[in-house]
């Protein structure tokens, strides 16, 4: 009976730390999309760390903060449109948190659904103790025929 409590408690705890852990992914991703919806240049850049690696579907792949920012500023002149980040997955370690989700680019004046896909996300916590976006993935579906 005390290894059933034992063990029925120790369940809980890692379903509390599950919960918890896509929480606090979604809240780093929701940092992100509050920067890019409000077009926020310098906001955006910051949540990158200084050697991240942004690398997209088809593009070239972006590398460091300043080239990231600017590769940003030039995305928020085609359309206005605003994205989405819904978190799927999430595994937390000590000074790292790697998430899966989705996206949506939508028309930010129809409503209009443009792109969507899947992202993946790393995030490491630098020795100021704040989280850094250190890779940034995006993959949009592709259907040859």
């Amino acid at each position: 009976m005390k290894t059933l409590l034992s063990l029925t408690g120790l369940l809980i705890s890692f379903a509390s730390f599950s919960v918890f852990a896509q929480e606090d992914a979604q809240s780093l991703a929701n940092s992100w999309i509050t920067a890019y919806n409000a077009h926020n240049t310098a906001e955006l850049r910051n949540l990158y760390s200084n050697d991240a690696v942004l690398m997209l579907h088809g593009e070239e792949t972006r590398r460091g903060r300043d080239d990231i920012g600017a590769y940003w500023a030039q995305d928020f002149r085609e359309g206005n449109p605003i994205t989405t980040l819904t978190v799927t997955h999430s595994i937390n370690g000590n000074e790292v948190i790697l998430v899966h989700g989705n996206y949506q680019v939508i028309d930010r004046e129809s409503g209009l659904l443009l792109g969507s896909g899947r992202y993946a996300h790393l995030w490491m916590l630098n020795d100021d103790q704040v989280w850094e976006l250190d890779r940034d993935l995006w993959n949009d579906p592709f259907n040859p025929y």
